[in-house]
């Protein structure tokens, strides 16, 4: 997906939530100035998902660990309930909220982090990116920039189903993903939430139509 693709829903979230795409933009540039893109090039991400089955996880429970054969993708703070059950995912698509710790030692088990900046974020880069170990590749949500990527997607688990697309992933199984029910990290705007996870599953069902992606949802 490009940004060509991407922006019209840019502009309908930052009109519908009240976001400043000048703060996104200013924490995309801090993320790169902090070398949240070191050692790692989208190369990496599509010789590892194209044409593989790939598990994206999400942060409700679930207690079925019959994987299969699978690129495991942990999005954000999902990654401390796989750490738990010492499940090392391939990858972590995180804005560095909920446990940062557990996603910091997946990444040094191997994973690759996918940092996203956005307005909101601009302390938590600033204290945790330099924690991370390559291969760290940047994203933002905004217009890309050399050097920070923009695969499409808003919340942790839809960018992590929009990259899996970008990279020709064959199968997109979707497992511990409520939109009804948030869970994981300490909510503080349940409306604010509500509302963001109405867009992850928006984009989830409109990516899946757009792109003929094969996307479906695991038993928990």
């Amino acid at each position: 997906m490009n940004w060509e693709q991407w922006k019209h829903w840019y502009a309908q979230i930052v009109e519908n939530l009240g976001l400043e795409p000048e703060e996104d933009t200013r924490a995309a540039e801090l993320l790169l100035e902090l070398e949240g893109h070191r050692g790692g090039e989208p190369e990496l991400l599509d010789k590892l998902i194209r044409g593989k089955d790939v598990m994206i996880f999400g942060p409700a429970p679930f207690t079925n660990m019959d994987f299969g054969d699978v690129v495991k993708i942990s999005a954000g703070s999902t990654t401390d309930q796989l750490v738990d059950k010492n499940i090392w995912p391939e990858i972590i698509v995180t804005d560095l909220d909920g446990d940062v710790p557990a996603q910091v030692e997946a990444n040094k088990k191997g994973a690759i982090a996918i940092i996203h900046a956005h307005g909101d974020n601009f302390e938590a880069i600033k204290e945790w990116v330099p924690s991370f170990s390559p291969p760290v590749i940047g994203t933002t949500q905004a217009e890309p920039f050399p050097g920070i990527y923009n695969f499409g997607g808003f919340t942790d688990g839809d960018r992590a189903v929009f990259m899996a697309i970008h990279f020709g992933a064959r199968k997109i199984i979707l497992k511990g993903f409520d939109y009804d029910n948030p869970m994981g990290k300490p909510i503080i705007d349940m409306e604010l939430k509500l509302k963001k996870l109405g867009y992850a599953k928006q984009l989830i069902t409109w990516a899946e139509k757009t792109f003929d992606a094969d996307i479906v949802y695991a038993e928990d």
